[in-house]
């Protein structure tokens, strides 16, 4: 369920990117900021965002982590979020009520449709088993394709949202969609920075114990390459720009101080193992949402909504910090099996993060000011949606845990110093070698093939025997007191 976070943020920056110029080669009448343009929207285009909803943000992720378990229900889920699909495509194109002029929204909706017809035709070809009559060798590039596809349509799915969202509203139009952009890129970093550290560490425990990393080398390497970007695009890359502002000054030195924090980070942690921690990740987010809560804008409210990202990027990087310090101190256990509630903290105040500086786009300030809407009631509306999308990600990884364990991906028992123990399975595919190669290894735990029986129910007095010891080695079930060798990278 581990997708690299560099190449979720790349894909999604291209794609708002591309998005944002085909708005661009259209003329607009003006952003609808009191959100009232007077013309109901119909009811061909409710159902089309209700469908959309339940399809694209219900059952296509509920799938994939059904599909990642190999379970039952996968392909009735998959296959019901795309009848669903189509028909809100259908009625998307085809709806009457308010006009909308030509937007990315609608010209990427053609994307998607190839893109979940071509996911859709991958699982079919896969589910009909062909290899069971002929010599499939198609087989396995099919399947890594199913998996890397999936991946792609959570990236297309919320960049389309994104895109649907700003056609609804009308902004992003004439000379607010380079702040709008780069307010929507950023914003959806920080939310994907999140996710991706309650993904290591709802998830990812066991997976970094066997790669032998620490946690922050994947940040640090992140935060490089984003910051790099930054660096080169804050300045006349979207619209062409006259003269330096002290906004562009202020974003483009975020964009410096991101890429030398997160080098001299990555190359502190290149050879470090997953108990090595780093707190510059931490003090990067501490900076920037120090100059951020600084960041002087056209209207006070505006300025205001700019200190709340500001403060949510402070916190998130303080309670890090304080999560580091507890875990080297031994006061939190990294390799237990639950995290300790602290470790959420930071993972929440990014996502908040994320979500209060998409807020904070030229547009939608306006628009609330124009409502009378005060900075309180503001935050607290982004702060629920935080909430929502925090609660969705955690049930998500909450169903994966829930579901059991698959041959590969099963949390193996782990000794005292941090060692995680391995199948014959799992040492093959780090090492390349096929099961038979392996077999013979005295630091392989179990053979694969009796995997499914040591999670399975009603085994509590099962014992397991390695292969390579006289007698079998035999062990109870226990994971505590399974005494056979780990496996170490050589």
């Amino acid at each position: 369920m581990t997708v690299h976070i560099g190449g979720l943020l790349s894909l999604g920056a291209a794609a708002l990117l591309s998005g944002a110029r085909l708005a661009s080669a259209h003329d607009h009448h003006g952003a609808n900021l009191n959100l009232d343009p007077g013309e109901p929207i119909g009811g061909a285009m409710k159902m089309h965002i209700i469908l959309m909803t339940v399809s694209f943000g219900i059952l296509f992720p509920i799938g994939l982590v059904l599909g990642l378990k190999k379970h039952r229900w996968h392909v009735p889920v998959q296959a019901t979020g795309g009848v669903l699909a189509i028909i809100g495509f259908v009625l998307g194109h085809a709806h009457g009520g308010r006009s909308f002029p030509e937007n990315a929204h609608s010209k990427f909706s053609w994307f998607m449709l190839w893109l979940l017809a071509a996911q859709l035709g991958a699982g079919i070809y896969l589910k009909l088993h062909t290899e069971r009559r002929f010599n499939d060798r198609a087989r396995p590039f099919v399947k890594i394709a199913h998996k890397y596809l999936a991946a792609l349509m959570v990236v297309a799915t919320y960049t389309q949202v994104l895109l649907g969202v700003v056609a609804w509203l009308g902004f992003c139009y004439d000379g607010y969609m380079g702040q709008c952009l780069a307010h929507l890129i950023m914003g959806s970093s920080f939310l994907a920075y999140g996710i991706w550290l309650l993904l290591l560490v709802r998830l990812a425990t066991p997976w970094l114990a066997r790669f032998g990393r620490s946690p922050e080398l994947y940040d640090s390497a992140m935060i490089m390459v984003w910051g790099l970007f930054n660096t080169f695009t804050e300045h006349g890359f979207i619209e062409e720009a006259h003269g330096w502002s002290h906004k562009d000054l202020q974003h483009t030195s975020l964009g410096v101080i991101w890429f030398c924090g997160g080098l001299l980070s990555t190359y502190m942690l290149r050879k470090a193992g997953p108990s090595d921690r780093s707190m510059f990740p931490a003090i990067i987010l501490i900076f920037t949402g120090c100059a951020m809560a600084s960041h002087e804008q056209d209207t006070e409210f505006s300025t205001k909504v700019h200190f709340v990202f500001g403060l949510s990027l402070v916190l998130a990087g303080f309670t890090r910090c304080v999560e580091i310090l507890l875990i080297t101190t031994g006061l939190i256990k990294s390799n237990s099996k639950e995290p300790n509630p602290f470790q959420y903290i930071s993972v929440f105040f990014l996502c908040h993060s994320g979500m209060a500086f998409m807020s904070a786009n030229h547009e939608s300030v306006a628009a609330m000011e124009n409502i009378g809407i005060d900075i309180g009631t503001f935050s607290l509306g982004y702060l629920s949606i935080s909430f929502l999308l925090f609660f969705y990600a955690y049930f998500l990884m909450q169903l994966y845990t829930d579901l059991g364990s698959n041959e590969k991906d099963m949390m193996l028992p782990t000794a005292d110093d941090g060692t995680v123990y391995q199948t014959v399975a799992q040492v093959s595919e780090i090492r390349g070698h096929s099961s038979d190669e392996t077999a013979g290894n005295p630091h392989v735990l179990f053979d694969a093939a009796d995997e499914d029986d040591y999670d399975s129910p009603g085994m509590g007095s099962a014992t397991f025997r390695n292969r390579n010891t006289p007698g079998g080695g035999i062990s109870p079930r226990s994971s505590d007191e399974i005494e056979l060798g780990p496996m170490r990278r050589d």
